[in-house]
């Protein structure tokens, strides 16, 4: 500025009154900050600083800056300079006068609510202050903050294997809960020492599994995967009408892969020339993958067993590996309908019938890519020029969201994060209208019908809405720097109950499965939801609604898997987790909100000898079985109902009664596959370490030492129905004199009555119900009835042993108590080989 305009400025006659009628600058920093004479980072309501250092009440800003306010993405407010604070230019057609946008209103109100909200707290505070002086005791519900008392939630992931081979499962994954209940590993850790003949079963097993990898690498050495050798497996036409009418009436309901008329057409024309030999290779080999697909879904009352797995699934193994050798060797230069529907039809075949679960988060992340490639997740509108129909274009859109469906409930059932996490796509959702309303010469797409018109389209137009949200929750749920609060899960719960609420209700047999697979797919995010603070419901009744809502959707849950089973729909139990999932997840809540008795003790000891520590690793390979030691874990105690709360003790016997009514479902599952052990041993071992809903004495009197509740009942029901599954494969071989059951027989009749007693010896006994003559800690009696009771019905070759053929009878009385396993090390026996 020039002297001249200083001094012109100076001598005007109102220089005087403008320095008086100056306003005080604003203060952009927070009071607090200004007057220590430190940075201030001006985040409203609280600035870092303060919020760090425990001054969140004194942080106050000029008053000033709300009548012009600006708010970031983050619903804070951000004041780096005057001009942060001035007021969004919101005009309407350059007038200045316009009001502001409802955005930005909206923005203020709710700034206006925090600091509403602050105030409150402080005042209560202060109110709580001088109540206390006046001798009146302040109220800690007044003072309740949400935030504050936040809990503290643990990423849940298992990590098994060694070195480079090794198996990760992330927080959906059902089987990554166990890692956080410690208390079932060390009821399995005690369970599976009851017993060390067990150690030569676990041996038959796992040979068995080794020999039969061994035959799996030479024939898949002699499969060159051509065009004959898929003809030869293709059966003859009657069993492959009723193999491919099951699996329409299972798959082609829900996942479109398919298109019926167009099916039936090439299906005519396939035995038309088949004498000839002229028939394509492609679709002999969808023939094969729907046979495949078809043999475990029907209930089998002669079903029987290849060594620990049916002989059904066996059969769609080796079905399955000489399609995938044909696949192998096709081009995907020139990709075709064919070729994405064999790519979807191999997927699903390896998931019903439980191979190769390992391996299939990657083999769907590779189908979901190989789609993208091809453009399937763009509109095909995008294609100009005419060179995809209208049929092409439909199908399309059906694959697509098939491939989707499948990919995220491999994500989730794997806990790794999915391909569909911030992809883009604007493919159309495929129209609600029957496969026989368009055809391949269609020139016009058909109108859609309303979507109470149930179509064989219709589940996936109605699970396309709610494939946003359950991307997102899975993405949040996976990722461990997540920092989910319980207003967050009671929003998400709230758009799920929603979503379940808003499910269309359909007729007819035809619409069983998508209606199920619909609201299975939604209520599986309740229980990962809510799992972590309903087992906090005792510790704060804040917390109930999540206990409650666990139970709730266990039960709904159940109830559809029940209703299936009735009308003989095997599919969803086979492909799907949602049983294991409930089953564990009740287990951990029910004993999270389960009471102690006063007198209780550590009831179960870590079976690691006191010489075992991480220094002392001789000590530990002759303390243990294995010959390296026990990996350390929980101690158990045995816990009670908690009588004193009404809703607590409801929700837990409803739990409990859930537990068994999943256990008997898993049952199904295993015997019907031949897989699934391992799982079911879980369960077993969960109902063990609940409460009893029908004695009421307590747990740890002596009373109660010699009833069904002690430790060596339940250690003994667990293992017994597990056991009992095995002596059940056993009755049912298709060859009795294999090499397995020939081995298992030998293993079970040199069983001695030594090698029956329990090593559960540190049940601890309160010192005022000692038996005279009896110290504190005492050990049981540990005889219990099992393999020897088997042998001795061998050697008498009575009708509850081996018959003349070598079949078992008696099933029921055929029980073994399992022994040789810690936790972890049950990973690796893993009958079904599969997980």
């Amino acid at each position: 500025m020039s002297n001249k305009s200083a001094e012109s400025r100076d001598n005007s006659p109102d220089a005087s009154l403008e320095k008086h009628a100056s306003k005080k600058r604003k203060v952009l920093s927070c009071y607090a900050c200004r007057n220590r004479k430190m940075k201030c980072d001006r985040v409203y309501p609280i600035c870092g600083r303060c919020q760090k250092n425990g001054r969140a009440d004194q942080c106050t800003y000029d008053r000033r800056l709300f009548d012009d306010l600006t708010v970031n993405a983050d619903g804070h407010m951000e004041s780096s300079g005057a001009a942060s604070f001035a007021p969004p230019n919101h005009t309407l057609h350059g007038d200045p006068s316009a009001a502001i946008s409802s955005d930005a209103l909206s923005w203020k109100m709710r700034v206006q609510e925090r600091r509403l909200e602050t105030i409150e707290r402080k005042l209560d505070r202060v109110s709580n202050i001088k109540g206390a002086s006046l001798g009146v005791a302040p109220s800690h519900l007044d003072d309740f903050d949400a935030q504050a008392h936040e809990p503290i939630v643990q990423e849940e992931m298992m990590f098994r294997g060694r070195g480079f081979k090794t198996q990760f499962y992330g927080s959906t994954s059902p089987l990554s809960v166990i890692t956080q209940f410690g208390e079932l590993q060390a009821f399995t850790r005690e369970a599976m020492m009851a017993d060390t003949s067990m150690m030569r079963i676990r041996g038959d097993f796992k040979a068995f599994r080794n020999r039969r990898k061994e035959t799996k690498k030479e024939r898949e050495r002699k499969v060159q995967g051509s065009d004959a050798e898929i003809l030869d497996l293709v059966p003859e036409k009657s069993v492959v009408d009723a193999k491919v009418v099951l699996y329409f009436q299972a798959f082609e309901t829900s996942y479109r892969i398919l298109h019926e008329p167009t099916f039936w057409n090439e299906y005519r024309t396939f035995w038309e020339q088949r004498q000839s030999g002229e028939v394509a290779g492609s679709f002999a080999t969808i023939l094969v993958l729907i046979i495949a697909l078809s043999k475990c879904l029907s209930a089998n009352e002669a079903n029987v067993f290849i060594g620990d797995s049916s002989a059904d699934r066996e059969s769609a193994s080796d079905l399955l590996e000489a399609c995938d050798a044909w696949l192998s060797r096709q081009s995907r230069k020139h990709l075709t309908l064919h070729f994405f529907q064999l790519q979807c039809l191999s997927l699903l075949a390896k998931r019903v019938n439980c191979l190769r679960l390992k391996q299939d988060w990657v083999t769907s992340g590779d189908l979901i890519r190989l789609a993208m490639a091809s453009g399937m997740h763009r509109n095909s509108a995008l294609i100009v020029g005419g060179r995809v129909s209208e049929f092409e274009k439909e199908m399309r859109r059906r694959l697509w969201v098939t491939m989707m469906e499948l990919e995220l409930q491999s994500s989730i059932d794997c806990g790794l994060q999915s391909s569909l996490c911030g992809l883009h796509f604007d493919s159309q959702p495929p129209a609600n209208i029957p496969d026989e309303a368009f055809s391949t010469d269609l020139t016009q797409a058909p109108s859609n019908r309303p979507i109470e018109h149930f179509t064989s389209t219709s589940y996936l137009i109605v699970s396309l809405r709610s494939l946003p949200l359950r991307t997102h929750l899975m993405q949040l749920l996976n990722n461990p720097t997540t920092k989910l609060q319980y207003s967050d899960v009671l929003h998400y719960d709230a758009q799920l109950s929603s979503l379940i609420s808003s499910l269309p209700s359909w007729d007819g047999p035809q619409a069983t499965t998508a209606s199920a697979l619909l609201d299975l797919q939604l209520r599986q995010f309740l229980l990962i939801l809510h799992r972590p603070y309903a087992k906090l419901a005792s510790k704060n009744p804040h917390y109930s609604f999540s206990f409650t809502a666990c139970v709730d959707a266990a039960n709904g849950i159940l109830t559809l898997y029940d209703e299936l089973n009735n009308k003989g729909i095997l599919s969803l139990n086979h492909f799907r987790n949602d049983v294991l999932r409930t089953a564990i997840t009740l287990s951990q809540v029910v004993y999270h909100n389960s009471v102690f008795p006063p007198s209780s003790e550590r009831t179960f000891a870590e079976r690691t000898p006191p010489g075992n520590t991480p220094g002392s690793a001789d000590a530990a390979a002759r303390g243990s079985p294995f010959g390296y030691p026990f990996p350390p874990g929980s101690y158990l105690k045995i816990v009670q109902l908690p009588h004193q709360n009404f809703l607590a003790t409801t929700l837990c016997t409803s739990a409990i009664a859930f537990i068994e009514r999943a256990r008997s479902l898993y049952e199904h599952k295993v015997m019907r596959l031949g897989t699934g052990y391992m799982e079911y041993w879980l369960i077993s071992a969960s109902i063990g370490i609940l409460p009893s809903t029908t004695s009421g004495l307590p747990i740890t009197s002596i009373a109660s030492l010699t009833n069904n509740d002690d430790i060596r009942s339940r250690v003994r029901k667990a293992v017994d129905r597990t056991t009992a599954l095995c002596f059940r494969v056993l009755a049912m071989q298709k060859d009795p004199g294999n090499s397995f059951a020939s081995s298992l027989r030998s293993t079970i009749a040199d069983a001695s009555p030594s090698d029956m007693r329990t090593p559960i010896s540190n049940v601890v006994v309160p010192t005022g119900n000692t038996p005279k003559g009896m110290s504190a800690e005492f050990p049981l009696p540990t005889l219990l009835p099992g393999a020897a009771g088997m042998a001795a019905a061998l050697n008498e070759g009575s009708r509850s042993g081996v018959g003349p053929e070598g079949s078992w009878d008696g099933l029921q009385d055929m029980q073994i108590d399992m022994a040789g396993w810690s936790f972890p090390d049950f990973w690796a026996f893993d009958m079904g080989g599969d997980f």
